[in-house]
């Protein structure tokens, strides 16, 4: 699977699980996740993001303020390599 992502879905995998502070069960928002990157990225990060909901490496989770965002645990072990 690690073969199959673009660079930036790595970057936006390793942000997202920094964000969560390496959890599983950590719900940051996309702002705090964004907050990882350079501010040229965060575009394609968001984008990114998505694509990772997609492919079954991250949870969204629509909220009445922000959207939070989950890391699954096939994401997490992909991001700790």
């Amino acid at each position: 699977m690690s073969s199959e992502l673009t660079p930036i879905q790595k970057t936006a995998l390793v942000a997202l699980a920094d964000a969560c502070g390496y959890s599983i069960h950590a719900h940051p928002p996309e702002g705090a996740i964004l907050k990882k990157v350079r501010s040229h990225l965060r575009g394609d990060i968001r984008k990114a993001l998505n694509q990772l909901h997609k492919m079954g490496l991250a949870h969204k989770h629509p909220t009445g303020g922000n959207t939070t965002w989950n890391i699954t645990q096939e994401g997490l072990n992909l991001a700790r390599q």
